[in-house]
């Protein structure tokens, strides 16, 4: 019934996926703000909301572009679930919005490569600097962000059609051009304490902190999750796929391995910075519940997944 419903982009599906994020902005917007918030809840929960949906949105167009959405639109039920089994404990904007960023700049890379053979070239240099700007965006609130754009050069580095000096040219003046031009702004209203942060001096991220993932098995909901990302993980590596999208497919395991050792390192941990992680696990997860394209199959992942988070995230915690 569950998967029947979601294999459709439908009323009923767009209204089961907004409800969620409702609750999930809701439960945001009653924690602790560490960063720019508004002094009333409904505010804050608007904003939280626009942030997810973004997301979400991105997440759709990743799926749109690697031929996987047009068979189902499973996503918009697994991405609240799997930020639902996050153990979130206050928050920060800039760790909801900087994902929203990547997740778009990205989507629109993965558009990139899917069509720049088949489209203009101005048309797809269009492409790359959407995905460029977006991600650079970002880095106005942490510096750090700017090494995000090293996942985009791998992917094209090993992609069929090497990349160009036009290509690399945009992946080098747009970052600086924004950096410098809205810096420049920022100090002229003196508001640029509110930007450019480095996150880690701000997540007290360092090396020398013990290497700890704890929070994935002291939470068996997110454990779980992370159960079904590692089954996916088998049935990626045996799917037949072109070469640029099993590039990608690794290029985004990749990512996942870094921010998930990067975030084992941050002490102590808020949990928001799992969000990070959303879009690897909900793409990857994805794979699994079109194994053998069966609804029974997708049914009992949904089901299980959903007591998961009903039982360890609402009952007993």
């Amino acid at each position: 019934m569950i998967a029947k419903v979601f294999k459709q982009y439908s009323y009923v599906s767009i209204t089961v996926s907004a409800l969620l994020l409702c609750l999930i902005s809701y439960n945001y917007s009653n924690l602790t703000a560490t960063w720019l918030s508004f002094q009333t809840k409904s505010l804050n929960f608007l904003l939280i909301l626009a942030i997810l949906t973004i997301t979400i949105r991105a997440i759709g167009r990743v799926f749109k572009f690697v031929r996987i959405g047009a068979r189902s639109n499973y996503y918009m039920l697994m991405y609240p679930l799997i930020v639902l089994s996050f153990p979130v404990e206050s928050l920060d904007l800039r760790l909801l919005l900087c994902p929203a960023l990547f997740f778009s700049g990205w989507s629109f890379f993965r558009e990139y490569v899917e069509k720049r053979n088949t489209i203009t070239s101005n048309q797809s240099m269009i492409l790359l600097f959407d995905s460029i700007l977006l991600i650079s965006i970002s880095s106005i609130l942490f510096i750090e962000h700017l090494f995000l754009l090293l996942f985009l050069l791998i992917g094209l580095a090993f992609s069929k059609k090497s990349i160009n000096s036009k290509e690399l040219g945009v992946f080098i003046i747009i970052p600086i051009l924004l950096f410098f031009t809205t810096y420049t702004i920022f100090l002229v209203f003196d508001v640029d304490a509110l930007f450019f942060s480095s996150i880690l001096s701000l997540k007290k991220l360092s090396f020398s902190n013990q290497f700890n993932l704890s929070f994935i098995y002291y939470n068996p909901a997110l454990l779980y999750v992370f159960f079904l990302f590692m089954c996916s993980l088998l049935l990626l590596f045996r799917k037949k796929s072109s070469y640029d999208i099993q590039t990608l497919d690794y290029d985004g395991l990749f990512y996942f391995g870094t921010l998930l050792s990067v975030i084992a390192f941050v002490n102590p941990l808020s949990g928001i910075e799992l969000h990070y992680l959303s879009l690897p696990l909900t793409y990857y997860t994805h794979h699994l519940l079109l194994w053998k394209k069966s609804l029974s199959f997708a049914n009992f992942i949904f089901i299980s997944l959903i007591i998961s988070v009903l039982l360890f995230t609402f009952v007993l915690n």
